[in-house]
Formats: structure tokens, sequence, C-alpha cells
């Protein structure tokens, strides 16, 4: 059984489509009539599924090693000392060099007393994945980033699009772990440096091209937030200043300065639930923001205006667009349930931009149908018309006159719209060819539904408040 694919992206040529599978990404090339994907090469993540147990085993084994050799020394030293004194020194010694049982913290304890076991999943137990978070591209389309879950790393490729005879697409540059698990990557406006945000609410920057891999732990942030962020995109302001963007958990978009990230220019205000993801749309030249989540509503922002709280041009309402498709995929959990058990709440996963037709394509978690908007330079925002899928869309991504979904359905895991000049979208004529050049190559396989890696997470953003 194929496993679909998490994450997909095509290129600013439009040419070149990438797509993440489990821990795999492939890279295929449309031939020029549009009939046919051709893989170019592809690229398997072979890092040890167990490898964040073990890592933290191996800490606890030297913390647990380092105690003993303390322990020992004091021993000797103890040793010697109680042959210079008589029995009643050498028992009041002892009782000074002691800690009282309770003093000493449970884990500590184990630690001290017990070398620790390196805690493998059994027999039985569900298998581990090491799976791809995230993927992009560099702005001048020459790196791919991805990010990984298991090793909470940020791998970096040099892409070699003119391989020929299975010579090297994928040249790693870098695999540099994080301390935290990343939740979003973007690049500098000049590629030399990748952003990367993480699930406890800080940003780093390294280099791009340096293959000096650093050590996690002396990693600093260059801007923090206090809650998971979810979004980071870098753009440049109304004065040229390079500026970095970020968007939490907690209903902000914090506006820094790069690279003085320790100095915020501005915080947008006016989302209620968590954001989920962000657009700086082409064609309305970075002054426009588009940002969506856990709301009700969508969010268009005029972010380079100056004067304060004026930033918020519109907020457009999609409660009438999905309530009538939410189903028991959106019921909220038991414990925040009515007594009738028939509470359903949405979330916006994706914010796609049609550069052709000027207009986005919002996604909808588990709501299985495309949603076009037309925008306008000055930020205007309008509901156009719903496109129906067939299954629910894990993402898509879009470039030229192109655009690609991901579904969940095995046998259809992938659908080519075709962007018209009348602004329509309309299913490719070479969608069935296409699918199957893509599906063959697809080499993730697993046994059955049960183990699927996770693909619907968005909602999980979502803040619970007890009753």
């Amino acid at each position: 059984m194929k496993h679909p694919f998490q994450h997909v992206l095509l290129d600013k040529t439009g040419d070149y489509f990438f797509a993440a599978a489990i821990n795999s990404v492939f890279l295929f090339k449309f031939t020029s009539d549009g009939n046919d994907a051709k893989l170019l090469g592809s690229w398997t993540d072979e890092v040890d599924p167990y490898y964040t147990i073990r890592k933290h085993h191996r800490e606890l084994l030297e913390q647990y090693e380092e105690q003993q050799r303390e322990k020992a020394e004091k021993e000797a030293s103890s040793s010697i000392s109680n042959e210079q004194v008589n029995k009643n020194n050498k028992r009041e010694i002892n009782n000074q060099n002691q800690i009282p049982e309770e003093q000493i913290p449970s884990s500590t304890k184990q630690i001290m007393n017990k070398k620790p076991k390196l805690p493998l999943p059994g027999p039985g137990a569900p298998p581990t994945y090491t799976y791809i978070r995230d993927m992009c591209l560099s702005r001048n389309n020459k790196y791919l980033i991805v990010t990984t879950d298991n090793d909470k790393a940020v791998v970096v490729f040099d892409i070699n699009y003119n391989a020929i005879n299975n010579e090297e697409v994928f040249k790693l540059i870098k695999r540099q772990p994080m301390s935290k698990r990343p939740s979003a990557v973007s690049t500098s406006m000049d590629d030399s440096n990748i952003i990367i945000a993480d699930k406890f609410g800080d940003v780093y920057s390294i280099s791009m091209t340096d293959p000096v891999v650093e050590d996690d732990s002396k990693l600093i942030p260059i801007l923090g937030h206090v809650s998971m962020l979810t979004c980071v995109q870098n753009s440049i302001d109304e004065n040229g200043n390079e500026v970095i963007m970020t968007a939490d958990r907690d209903e902000h978009i914090r506006i820094s300065y790069f690279p003085k990230s320790y100095i915020i220019k501005k915080i947008l205000f006016g989302h209620k639930e968590f954001i989920s993801c962000f657009s700086l749309p082409e064609w309305c030249d970075g002054k426009v923001l588009i940002s969506a989540g856990g709301d009700s509503f969508i969010c268009s922002w005029l972010w380079q205006n100056k004067d304060e709280f004026s930033e918020l041009k519109s907020k457009i309402s999609i409660d009438s667009l999905v309530k009538d498709k939410l189903n028991d995929k959106h019921l909220i959990p038991e414990k925040f349930q009515s007594d009738e058990g028939n509470l359903v709440e949405y979330c916006i996963s994706k914010i796609i931009p049609l550069n052709k037709s000027q207009q986005l394509v919002i996604i909808f978690e588990r709501i299985p149908s495309l949603f076009v908007f037309d925008l306008t330079k000055d930020g205007e925002l309008s509901f156009v018309k719903e496109y129906p899928v067939s299954n629910d869309i894990i993402t898509a991504t879009s470039s030229k006159d192109k655009l690609i979904i991901s579904s969940d359905e095995m046998g259809q895991c992938l659908q080519f719209f075709t962007i018209n000049d009348d602004k329509t979208l309309s299913i490719s004529s070479h969608s069935d060819n296409l699918l199957k050049s893509i599906d063959n190559a697809n080499n993730a396989v697993i046994g059955d539904i049960e183990e699927l890696i996770p693909l619907f997470n968005i909602n999980y953003l979502r803040k619970r408040r007890e009753h």
C-alpha cells in the first residue's frame, strides 16, 4: 500500500515537482508537453528511528558514569581521612558526607544507584517512523530545506536539476540538529540564511551553504515567543528594511527587524484563535498579508501601514462556506463536548497563492473542497468559487498555470489542476498519466492504514479552556 504525500512543492518554473512520503523526498520533472513526469532522483532519510531515545539514553549514561566517578572519589578521600581520626570522629565525618535518602530526588537516586537502560519499544509495539515534517525551496530555487521529526534536524540540499544517468540530484550540504523540534522553516531574502522556528517559540538563523554543523545546545535564538510558532517568513518593509514575520498558537503575528530580531517593529492583533498559516502574495508587492487558522474568518492586513492598529484591512467570514460540510471528523474532544455531543469545529490548514490568476486557494482541514478567493493589490478579499474534490486534502502547491493537491486517498493521492486564462480551475487533461508516473515511483509503502503518519494535525493547535 503506497503512503500518500504529506508535502508537495512546485518550483518557480512549474517544471519540477517535489513530493515527500514518510521519510523519502522525490523530485520529478514534467515533460515539455505536460503529459508525463520523470523521476530525477530521490532521497530517503535513514537516520535511526530511535535516535532521540538513544541520544537521551547516552546523556543519562554519561550523567550516571560521572556521578559514579564522583562517588568513588569521595569514598577514596573518606577512606584516607578515616585512617587519621579516631572512631568517634570517623562516625561524625561520615555523617557529614552523607546526604539523607529522603533529600535525594527520585530521578537522581535512579541515576546514582542504577545504570539507566535503553527504553526501546518491545515486540508488538506500533511502528516508529522518521518522517519529513516540512519542506521548502530557497528563493533562488537552488536549495531544498527539509525538517525531520525524530532527530529534530534541518537538512539542506543543493539540487542538481540537470542530473543525468543517475547522477546525484540531492547533494547534501549539512544536517543540522536542533534542540527543539522545528515547526516552520523559511529563508532570508538573500538566501544566505535558513530561518527556523520551533515548537517552543524560538527562532534560529543558520547559514545556508556553510557545511559546518554546530552543537545544538550552543545555537542561540534570534527571537522568541512564549508559544509554539506555526509560521515564519522574511520580507521587506516600507522603508526597505528586511523583517522577519512570525505567527504563533497564541493569535499573534509579530514583525521584527532582521537580523537584529530583538527589535520588534510591530505586532498584528486581530485573531482570536491560533494562526496556522499566512501568505504574502507576489502580485501585492509584499504589502498585503493574508492570515488564517482556527478562527471563523480570514484576515487581510496592510501590514506596512504606519498608523498604529490600522493594519487590519478586513475580516472575511467563512462560516457559511463550511457549516454544511462539517461531520463526525470535526467533533470536538469528548472532554469539551456538550451533553448532546454535537459540537463541531474547523480550521484552515493552508493558503495557496495562484499567481497567474491573482487568487488564493484556501484549504480547510478534513473538508474535501478547494475554496477560491479574489485578492486585489490593496488587500480586498472576496470569495469566488468552491471546487469539490474526492477526498480530504492534505496539502497543495501551485506555480505558473499548475495547482497540485495531495489527498488521503490511496489510489488517487494526487490531483492536477490547470489554472485557466479566465481564472477558473479545471482537471488537467494529463492527470491520469501524471498520477500513474508519480505513483509508480513512490516506494514509500506501508502495511495497513494504521501505519499512516499524522496527516491532519492542525486543529490540535487549538487551545482548550477548562469548563
